[in-house]
């Protein structure tokens, strides 16, 4: 019997996915309820466990587009026993290979990464898996295959030096050995990749915003020296009766969730010929991933404590590390903050996350020259972008609303009093 593999319903607006590898190969065989696949949507990723045991027949390979509800291979149950039989003739045969056989066994090996790991000449007992249970992934593999590269353009150049001693001569051909180098530096490789669901859908989001919204950005800076000495004060006593460090992020959550309050049109959205505004506040924090940018959402962080809005934001970036991230943390959200200061941006303009009606952007703390009280002092500072969707929020409201942030941020105790 023959047990259909299909594509299951990830979320009502996801279609489709991409097959992003199988963890069998054609033919091998597997256990009713492990993991045989994964698929990588437009949001997150999700594995795909076997319904029951037997043969695995795969219909479409690993980096194909696939819908909804689309036949991707089938599991052969009247199988199960033969396939389970075959792989003990080979380990019979040869007693000598046990110990490599377990080793794989501890690690097993998916189809993508077989392939990355006999490409690059890899020792899979040497690559740390960042998959359930420890499994390797092909992100994994592809990552020690580059740090492999590197040192390993070192040893090139020693190895020629040995055999010079023989004959004294030779030193002189030695500016032959960078011509490697030459032909590298003048090499042309061009090769093409299927572009992920995830950077997919950030395209097609992004595009959506500059046709559909009407987007303005506007700035101001903020002195970031009583929030910085604040937190350096408390920061210890923070962690040890909360378990979590303080950071930069909260403050400006809780910031803000204050801003919001006071111009509730960017807390909106339009519908139709409607604005519906919310009495909650849902931030989305967006998190930088290998594969893209994640925006998790922070559920009513207007109710949320410091320590529960850096409880939270540990938790999604740990999701966000361990490729978690689940449908239900992304959907939704009133309201998204972008740290581009992580990266060094100094002055940057958000895009607008759609249908959100604004979007803030961090920056880079630079101490720069600025007048307090008629003197000139050096200070931490930092830009504020505010992107804003120009139909539903007009300029006052934008200016009113990074005021009110800066005037949180340099003044905290705003935030606590809700002043």
């Amino acid at each position: 019997m023959k047990i259909e593999i299909k594509v299951p319903q990830a979320g009502e607006s996801v279609t489709e996915a991409m097959i992003s590898e199988w963890f069998k190969d054609n033919g091998e065989q597997v256990e009713k309820d492990e993991a045989i696949l994964e698929l990588e949507t437009d949001k997150a990723n999700m594995e795909l466990n076997a319904d029951q045991g037997g043969r695995l027949e795969i219909s479409v390979e690993a980096g194909e587009v696939v819908t909804v509800g689309q036949i991707i291979g089938y599991i052969d149950t009247a199988a199960a026993g033969s396939v389970a039989a075959a792989p003990q003739a080979p380990a019979s045969e040869a007693a000598g290979t046990a110990p490599e056989s377990g080793n794989q066994d501890e690690k097993p090996l998916s189809p993508a990464v077989r392939r990355v790991v006999a490409e690059e000449n890899l020792d899979p007992a040497s690559i740390e898996g960042s998959g359930p249970g420890g499994r390797i992934l092909k992100g994994d593999a592809l990552a020690a295959a580059k740090t492999q590269t590197a040192p390993a353009a070192q040893p090139a150049t020693p190895q020629p030096a040995t055999p010079q001693p023989a004959a004294p001569k030779a030193a002189a051909p030695r500016p032959a050995t960078p011509q490697p180098a030459v032909s590298a530096a003048g090499s042309r490789v061009e090769r093409s990749v299927p572009m992920s669901m995830m950077r997919r859908r950030i395209a097609q989001r992004l595009v959506q915003a500059q046709h559909e919204s009407a987007i303005l950005t506007t700035f101001n800076e903020v002195d970031m020296s009583a929030m910085m000495a604040l937190r350096a004060r408390y920061k210890e006593a923070f962690e040890k009766k909360h378990g979590v460090r303080l950071g930069f992020m909260s403050f400006f959550v809780k910031a803000c969730v204050e801003a919001l309050k006071f111009v509730p049109e960017i807390n909106a959205a339009i519908d139709g010929n409607n604005i519906v505004y919310r009495d909650y506040q849902d931030i989305g924090v967006a998190v930088g991933t290998e594969k893209g940018l994640v925006v998790p959402i922070i559920r009513n962080a207007g109710d949320l404590s410091f320590a529960g809005v850096e409880s939270t934001i540990n938790a999604y970036a740990k999701k966000a590390r361990d490729g978690k991230i689940s449908l239900d943390d992304l959907t939704g959200g009133t309201f998204t903050i972008s740290n581009g200061g992580v990266y060094g941006s100094l002055l940057s303009t958000p895009i607008l996350n759609p249908p959100q009606s604004g979007i803030l952007g961090m920056h880079k703390i630079e101490k720069r020259p600025v007048v307090v009280d008629d003197q000139v002092v050096v200070r931490p500072m930092m830009y504020l972008a505010l992107s804003y969707d120009h139909r539903i929020v007009d300029g006052k409201g934008a200016v009113t609303f990074l005021v009110k942030v800066k005037e949180c941020i340099e003044d905290p105790a705003r935030i606590m009093l809700e002043v």
